[in-house]
């Protein structure tokens, strides 16, 4: 079970990531943006990678509180 729970830390700290890049791309040129134009991949990326988080926590508290 320690190593699901690690992996449930490293998964939500890549979803924490992902929301801070995502707040941060205001934040970069106009141009950049355009050229790269990669703002509907990152909140895919977002939706699917915060679904999946909870998801796995939700087995991870069933698990600890269910089973044990």
């Amino acid at each position: 079970m320690e190593r699901f729970l690690f992996f449930n830390i490293v998964i939500s700290m890549l979803n924490i990531f992902i929301i801070v890049y995502a707040y941060s791309l205001n934040f970069f040129p106009k141009k950049w943006k355009n050229k790269v134009n990669q703002d509907t991949l990152v909140g895919l990326v977002l939706i699917f990678l915060t679904m999946f988080t909870c998801l796995i926590w939700v087995i991870y508290f069933y698990f600890m509180l269910l089973i044990k």
